[in-house]
């Protein structure tokens, strides 16, 4: 926090002033200050509002504002709550104002009233009630006749309410001021001289109700005689020019003590030392009246709220929305020094001198020697460290349970069904006259294939049709139209389209708040390219509010007329209400509900509407803006309350998270409870969140219980203290989907994560913090991942700082454990866990630390120029299978899902794009078929023996060589075994409890009762889908265009714009640039005399070019004279080409470049690249060494700077238009706008045609692209892969000689149906023409399962334990949804070989197989053919091992 000053009272004669009694008889004013009782006054103010707390809150509010050192208490008086109809009026509860004002005259406090009654306030329609608004003729807040009638008439109703309750001090009550009208200046000239009048005719309205108190009129400078101008802000003491009249006192309405918050707004927090630096300033400069606005800002309930402003108001006050007390102390010290001074300050003479440049005294001093100064340094550079309290949320109660809820679904109405109709579309507050937030609009329509797009100035819409959700939008606090398109899938005939526009508060403030306008302001439907319907002024169906609001579900007398049911299928419902019941906490500490796992909506206990919460919007850090709500315990009763929720945007009242997790020497323990845990790495920034939902729906249905992320802090601490947590970088809303999926969560905070990850996660500005070094005991840097590879490099700091690091974490107090990877020295109570592909060896340091894998590789990363690792399914499951067996219970796959480095997030350096990794759901999101299914039918068995594995004893048995089982059993008989043959090369045939079982080499059996295998790792029963690329040419969005059109923009080589410098010799590539771009510039010149004989030969001299990495691109006098490169093995690189010079001068330009930079390793940020030699050789005088030359330098490419890839940087240059690019240009951009593919694949670009350079769709980053072929030969691949043995990234690789990548991955979600923006930027050269999408589709679909596969208890998906039936092999096939098997392309039993796309049949194949198969898959979706003697002939082929072997095709 910065100090912005330093301000010392000092007091030259100290006395303590004898305090004050409420009772007054007369208030008055002069110059200097307010007079009660002929005393002038030095006061101290706070607003607290008493619809906004409770009256049990009142007491305890008011005393600690007492405690505090305030004379008075501050409100606004609330018009719409007081007077809901015309002439009704409600003082009751919360509304109660005399009661209110009579507990602060109890407590011997004044009371400034503030009538208003407009009083905006962040309270909905600035406080006016909005039957206000039809009346006839009315403008607000003008000279308006109607208006003034019924503003006069309210404010009669309070002064006269007051009277009759002798509440105003010349009653001898506690009433010293009024307020009329509030802060109208701000929009006064909007009305012209009509304002002038206003101002005029509601300052003599307020005066002459004789209330016998002043008024003020806040930032009024025209406020008449005797009505006080004040101010209100948080700098009055700087920014106030005083009242307009020197016979009135300085008075400061409003200290804005912070501010209030927003929907998707940060919290503002303003320091107590700045609070109290302006008080005193004002105070130094003749104020006499402080009001801090707020001191308890307390809660919006209901629908209270202004627009976008979040329940919780003014939280960080003195006193926090609970009524707690985070600056009160400071400010209480400082009303104790300046009343003990009152009198010198109010009665002593004033000067001001100056102490320096920003340095100044005021001095007050009485005639007989009494002095007070106050000595002001203004310097703002210093910095001052502050403390405040710390408020701590201990969870007392979870609503875990599925049968403690009760649902009730909204009912969307139909076009036919509504009553209000018009043939235009509505302004939604004159339609709902506030009774609800919501306003249903109805539709019917008839058209193929729309693309829907509305316009809103509501504040969320929400659409479907024919009662399916397709998708909704919201604006924001400061943008509040936003527009929402949406692709409409619908039926045959007349469809009916619902759009639900909701408000989130009305409006509270501008000129003409009347004529606001809300809702729905056009509603369009592409139906086809030719035909497009304007439906904004068509025939529209209307409803106000929700069903449940109509029918008052929150309330109890009308449960009965509700049909609630048991709580279903929860996951992304919308429109639905929940209701629970709850008994009171213990204690008497504020009670709050934590909502984090809900979306958007309203909450009521026992019928009190706690307030609207919105947990979906997100601020920038990525956190709601409040997730914690204000019960307060006046609301409650000891037992039975009913909590009632409207959800609106598919929240998940069940809390996944649990309450206790802990662990002990075999495992995590959740709730008290062992559990065995299958988990799988999917990075949030590696896909996008359209696609989260869909992956971890994948994971879930392929046995998993846990998803595990890294942390990316380069991607969210962009700068120090610059968050971003949106987009793909949206933890929160990651987590919460893994939430709404009923799964758990690893979080991998690191923050040092490696993950292939530019620069191991860790943001590059890090390394320029002086004395930062990386990964040791230093005190800028501080995280961790994988230490215990590097430790012994740091030496003494290596194992100070892994000490350091756990104790840091665990201090978090997080509730849950935290585990430190491949951390052979991590102390209590941290986990040391495994990575590798093999972990069935490793042994936590601890035995009372449970074994945990965190890192099984089921494939590896690619770099550019590599080859193309895989590791087969069998291997996978080998490895998982022998953890379990040997003790594990927490198991993570990394990669489950590898996705897309998207951008220039790849690391390495080398990374490609694709992060496939060869894991079960590949890059784009499909399952990688037979691996997923493969360990899916493994986690499936496993879990069969959980219970047995965790509680129960194990015995190892020696079965011979190579062979062992583990066996479990516990008392109550239960018993599971793990059977592993680890030879690498035979397979073995073992007697295990009088039974014989065959094991293919490298294999493990499960028997969940150890009797029945029900799983071998090396027999594959899953299928194997057939994944093809379908080509899609780019189709030109300007269907007036018959062949594609690009625009171009060419670079010239070399400097653009300014150079950054110029130095003698080279600079290291990553520190100039510090990662802000891939490139850098280097030119210079030479001159070539005309004498050289290679200029008369036609000969050529060479570049000779040495450097440490990443890549170069290097230009002669303009012209491409060609690439080098390192690798991923290899940065370093030579360079050697031939160049053409010419006589005279040349220019040298070479484009350095990095590909990602390095990911791990001891110092690793210490690693440089870039050129260390430059040379000619084959000039008359030999080879000139450029290397010392006076080299000029530019970062970055000239349209990278410009933008050209997003937003209103696409307009920064002229682009040239052709439908015949040139091929082969270097430096060149592209931009084309294009269709979307058409179906719903995922979608790839292919890129097979271009050189390297960098790809975006509407200013989305793909990432670098580059289909560099592999350097490695064709014999270091492999055409089939040996799963037995060990694994390594290189045993089982693909793709020598081929492009290391050629597709890249633009997820769905980035695309519009149409004009949708491609831009490249090409470094070397290539074809654009050749460019193409491709829909990534599984198009069939095979199967190989043998005799002798396990399937006992497997058949039925929904088994949880084995069934005693004889082992009935199957073959199991399943297409895409909306697809299904239109053909058998292969079908053989018998004696099969070859792999899926190349089956052959054997010598032994029974002629009916395709007879079979067809008829039992043909026109299905999924199909089994059982391997039964009813199918096939099983009598064939006696002593061989028949198999069944199947490809189908899916359509």
């Amino acid at each position: 926090m910065e100090k912005w000053v330093a301000l010392v009272l000092l007091l030259v004669f100290w006395k303590i002033r004898e305090g004050f009694g409420v009772k007054a008889e007369e208030v008055t004013y002069d110059g200097r200050s307010l007079i009660i009782d002929g005393q002038r006054k030095i006061l101290f103010s706070g607003s607290i509002h008493y619809p906004r707390s409770t009256p049990q809150m009142w007491p305890d509010l008011i005393a600690k504002a007492k405690q505090g050192g305030l004379d008075v208490i501050q409100t606004y008086v609330f018009w719409n709550l007081h007077e809901p109809q015309p002439g009704m009026y409600d003082f009751r509860g919360r509304y109660d104002l005399v009661g209110f004002i009579k507990e602060i005259q109890a407590q011997g406090l004044y009371i400034c009233l503030r009538i208003g009654p407009f009083i905006q306030s962040e309270w909905k329609y600035g406080g006016f009630p909005f039957w206000l608004h039809d009346v006839p003729g009315i403008v607000y807040r003008t000279d308006n006749e109607s208006f003034k009638f019924y503003m006069q008439n309210f404010t009669t109703k309070i002064v006269n309410m007051m009277k009759e309750e002798g509440l105003y001090a010349s009653q001898g009550g506690p009433i010293i001021l009024s307020q009329i009208e509030n802060e109208y200046q701000n929009i006064q000239k909007a009305f012209g001289t009509a304002g002038s009048q206003y101002v005029q005719w509601a300052a003599k309205m307020a005066v002459g109700l004789n209330t016998g108190v002043p008024w003020v009129m806040c930032k009024q400078t025209d406020a008449p005689d005797p009505v006080i101008n004040t101010c209100n802000g948080m700098r009055c003491g700087e920014t106030f020019t005083g009242p307009n009249s020197p016979n009135k006192p300085a008075l400061w309405t409003e200290n804005w003590t912070s501010f209030y918050q927003v929907y998707g707004g940060l919290p503002y927090i303003r320091s107590a030392e700045d609070i109290a630096f302006h008080v005193t300033l004002f105070i130094a400069r003749n104020g006499s009246y402080v009001n801090y606005y707020m001191y308890h800002g307390g809660t919006n309930f209901g629908r209270t709220a202004s627009a976008y402003v979040i329940t919780g108001y003014y939280d960080q006050a003195p006193l926090d929305e609970y009524g707690k007390q985070p600056k009160w102390g400071h400010l209480k010290q400082l009303h104790e020094v300046i009343k003990s001074c009152s009198t010198t300050l109010l009665q002593g003479v004033q000067r001001n001198f100056s102490l320096g440049q920003l340095q100044e005294g005021y001095v007050f001093e009485e005639e007989k020697g009494e002095c007070v100064a106050f000595l002001k340094n203004n310097d703002r550079d210093n910095k001052v460290n502050t403390t405040s309290n710390r408020r701590i949320i201990s969870p007392k109660q979870n609503f875990s349970s599925l049968d403690d809820w009760k649902q009730f679904q909204d009912v969307i109405p139909y076009f036919d069904n509504t009553s209000l109709r018009s043939d235009s579309l509505l302004e939604q507050m004159n339609t709902t006259k506030d009774k609800s937030d919501y306003l249903w609009f109805e539709y019917n329509l008839s058209c193929r294939k729309p693309t829907l797009s509305v316009q809103s100035a509501a504040h969320v819409a929400h659409a479907f049709i024919n009662n399916t959700y397709i998708g909704g939008e919201h604006g924001n606090h400061d943008v509040k139209s936003f527009t929402l398109e949406l692709p409409v899938t619908v039926n045959q005939g007349t469809n009916n389209l619902s759009i639900l526009s909701a408000m989130v508060g009305l409006p509270d403030s501008g000129a003409f708040l009347e004529r606001r306008f809300a809702g729905l302001i056009s509603v369009e439907l592409q139906c086809s390219e030719q035909e497009s319907l304007n439906l904004t002024n068509s025939t529209w169906g209307y409803q106000v509010g929700l069903l449940g609001e109509q029918l008052q579900v929150y309330k109890k007398q009308n449960n009965s007329d509700i049909g609630w049911s048991q709580l279903g299928n929860i996951m992304e419902q919308l429109l639905i209400w929940y209701k629970t019941t709850f008994d009171t906490p213990e204690g008497d500490d504020p009670v709050v509900l934590d909502l984090s796992s809900m979306g958007k909506g309203e909450a009521w206990v026992n019928e009190q509407s706690i307030g609207r919460y919105w947990i979906l919007f997100h601020d920038s850090k990525g956190n709601p803006s409040q997730s914690l709500y204000h019960v307060p315990r006046s609301f409650l009763k000891d037992t039975g309350n009913v909590l009632v929720l409207v959800e609106e945007g598919g929240g998940n009242p069940l809390v996944a998270l649990s309450g206790n997790v802990s662990y002990d020497g075999r495992s995590l323990l959740i709730d008290g409870q062992r559990k065995l845990l299958i988990s799988a790495s999917i990075h949030y920034p590696r896909s996008v969140p359209a696609m989260w939902p869909g992956l971890v729906q994948t994971a879930k249905e392929g046995g998993v219980d846990v998803i595990e992320t890294y942390v990316f802090w380069n991607g969210h601490e962009l700068s120090p203290g610059n968050y971003y947590f949106g987009g793909r970088f949206d933890l929160v809303k990651f987590a919460k989907t893994v939430q709404q999926a009923g799964m758990y969560l690893i979080l991998r905070i690191g923050p040092f994560v490696a993950a292939e990850w530019n620069f191991g996660g860790v943001p590059v500005w890090l390394h320029y913090v002086p004395g930062t070094v990386f990964r040791t005991y230093n005190q800028p840097f501080m995280i961790e991942n994988e230490y215990g590879y590097y430790e012994n490099f740091y030496k003494e700091d290596g194992k100070k700082y892994a000490l350091w690091a756990a104790k840091m974490a665990v201090s978090q107090n997080t509730g849950v454990p935290w585990i430190m990877c491949q951390q052979w020295d991590a102390p209590d109570p941290v986990i040391d866990t495994c990575n590798s592909f093999y972990c069935d060896q490793f042994t936590p340091t601890s035995p009372n630390r449970p074994k945990i894998w965190t890192e099984n590789w089921p494939g590896w990363f690619k770099t550019f120029g590599g080859r193309d690792p895989h590791r087969p399914a069998e291997d996978v499951a080998f490895s998982v299978a022998r953890f379990f067996q040997k003790g594990g219970s927490v198991h993570n796959y990394y990669m489950y899902h590898g996705g897309t480095n998207f951008g220039r997030t790849a690391g390495g350096p080398f990374i490609t794009t694709s992060y496939d990794y060869d894991a079960p759901v590949d890059e784009y999101g499909l399952p990688r078929l037979p691996k997923w299914g493969h360990l899916k039918e493994l986690h499936r068995a496993i879990k069969l023996c959980e219970h047995v594995l965790l509680n129960g004893k194990s015995v190892n048995i020696s079965l011979g060589p190579s062979v062992e089982a583990d066996v479990y059993t516990d008392s109550s008989g239960a018993c599971a075994a793990f059977i592993s043959n680890v030879d690498d090369k035979n397979d073995k045939t073992v007697e295990f409890r009088n039974a014989s079982y065959h094991l293919p080499a490298w294999s493990v059996s499960i028997l969940p009762d150890c009797k029945n295998v029900v799983f071998n790792t090396a027999k594959v029963t899953s299928q194997t889908n057939v994944v093809a690329m379908i080509p899609e040419s780019l189709q030109q969005s300007d269907k007036g265009v018959n062949s594609l059109k690009w625009d171009i923009v060419k670079e010239k080589p070399g400097i653009w714009g300014k150079a950054d410098f110029v130095k003698n010799g080279f600079v290291d590539l990553i520190n100039t640039t510090k990662d802000t771009t891939d490139y850098l510039w280097h030119t210079t010149s030479i001159f070539v005399s005309e004498n050289e004989e290679f200029l008369k030969k036609g000969s050529k001299p060479v570049l000779l070019i040495e450097s440490t990495g990443h890549a170069l691109h290097a230009f002669v006098n303009q012209e491409y004279q060609g690439t080098g490169t390192g690798n991923g093995t290899h940065s370093p690189f030579s360079f050697k080409n031939p160049i053409s010079l010419r006589a005279g001068k040349n220019e040298i330009a070479l484009l350095c470049l990095t590909v990602g930079l390095q990911t791990a390793g001891p110092f690793y940020d210490f690693i440089g690249a870039g050129l260390t030699s430059v040379k000619i050789k084959g000039l008359k005088n030999g080879t000139i060494d450029l290397s010392s030359y006076a080299w000029t330098y530019k970062i970055g490419v000239q349209g990278e700077y410009l933008r050209l890839y997003q937003g209103n940087g696409l307009n920064n240059v002229n682009w040239t238009s052709t439908s015949e690019p040139q091929k082969m240009q270097p430096l060149t951009w592209y931009k084309a706008i294009v269709d979307a593919p058409p179906g719903d694949e995922p979608v790839g670009l292919d890129m097979l045609h271009m050189g390297k350079g960098l790809a975006w769709l509407n200013g989305e980053e793909i990432g670098r692209y580059w289909p560099r072929k592999s350097e490695f030969k064709s014999e270091d691949c492999v055409k089939e892969c040996d799963y037995r043995g060990k694994f390594n990234p290189d045993k089982c690789d693909t793709g020598c000689g081929e492009p290391t990548q050629r597709w890249y991955h633009v997820p769905r979600s980035w695309f519009k149906p149409s004009g949708n923006i491609l831009v490249l930027f090409e470094e070397k050269g290539g074809d654009p023409e050749k460019i193409k999408f491709v829909r990534r589709k599984v198009s069939g679909a095979c199967a190989l399962v043998a005799e002798d596969y396990p399937s006992v208890g497997l058949l039925s998906q929904g088994e949880d334990k084995i069934q005693n039936n004889k082992n009935v092999p199957f073959a199991h096939l399943t297409c895409p949804s909306n697809t299904r098997i239109s053909a058998v392309k292969f079908a053989s039993f018998g004696t099969p070989s070859g792999s899926c796309g190349s089956y052959l049949k054997g010598d032994c194949h029974d002629p009916n197989s395709s007879t079979i198969v067809e008829k039992a898959c043909l026109n299905k979706n999924d199909c089994v053919i059982k391997l039964t003697e009813e199918n096939f002939k099983t009598n064939l082929c006696p002593g061989l091992s028949r198999k069944l072997a199947v490809e189908a095709v899916c359509s």
